[in-house]
């Protein structure tokens, strides 16, 4: 019976993907299903297809081919849409997680039903290969304002990638940005990041042991951000107002 669910939406990268499934594989994780989603058939499908072909013999592996390309934003909801599982988390297919940093996020939630996401240190990787280790912010108080309010001073994104409860994951949701950011996908997951917040508690897996393998370099298939710094704090600063009334 699963009862965790990781995510995989990729486009254009399927050696990339090879990657994130073999980091995930290092290691044996009980009650895990990992799904795929390739974002069209293109030129790339064929070699889609071999990597498909290859991870076969394990059975809790799911290939999905969109049959036209439906955009990053879409393939991501798509994936945790159709999450079944209790529990749930997402990997780009340029990124690496190792299973024992899975069984050890899915001990945290299990432990406390008032924790909805659990965030293992991330780990930085640039493309001359250094690497930067880095302590995600931990949104724990029991006090809904105090962890907005901690989240407004210092933001960051890395608990987006963390194991989340399926149940609240799904009660988040982001259409689009208003102006200047209508086309930006980089920056969407600060919405569901707050709605996370809103619903309970945000808890850091404290051991450097267990971390998110994020490369920073390659392609990128999404409009990036052009808001300035402002712009960014005065939509938390809406953001409270709403939740107060």
């Amino acid at each position: 019976m699963y009862n965790i669910t990781i995510g995989i939406p990729t486009y254009k990268r399927p050696l990339l993907l090879k990657r994130a499934l073999n980091s995930i594989l290092k290691s044996k994780v009980k009650n895990l299903k990992i799904i795929v989603s390739v974002d069209g058939q293109d030129e790339m499908y064929s070699q889609y297809k071999k990597i498909e072909a290859y991870f076969s013999h394990f059975n809790f592996i799911k290939f999905y081919y969109q049959k036209k390309k439906i955009g990053s934003l879409s393939n991501f909801f798509f994936l945790r849409d159709i999450t079944q599982t209790n529990f749930f988390m997402w990997l780009a297919d340029d990124d690496e997680i190792d299973g024992l940093t899975i069984n050890k996020l899915y001990g945290i939630l299990k432990k406390n039903n008032k924790i909805v996401t659990a965030v293992p240190y991330w780990q930085l990787v640039y493309e001359n290969k250094k690497k930067k280790l880095i302590k995600p912010q931990t949104f724990n108080s029991s006090n809904l304002l105090l962890r907005l309010l901690k989240y407004l001073h210092n933001p960051d994104d890395c608990f987006f990638y963390g194991l989340h409860r399926t149940e609240f994951l799904k009660k988040c949701s982001f259409d689009k940005y208003w102006w200047p950011n209508n086309l930006s996908l980089s920056n969407w997951c600060y919405v569901f990041q707050i709605d996370l917040i809103i619903q309970g508690k945000i808890i850091l897996l404290n051991n450097k042991k267990y971390k998110w393998v994020n490369h920073d370099y390659g392609k990128k298939f999404y409009t990036r951000s052009k808001a300035n710094n402002y712009l960014h704090h005065l939509f938390f600063i809406i953001m409270l107002v709403l939740v107060d009334l």
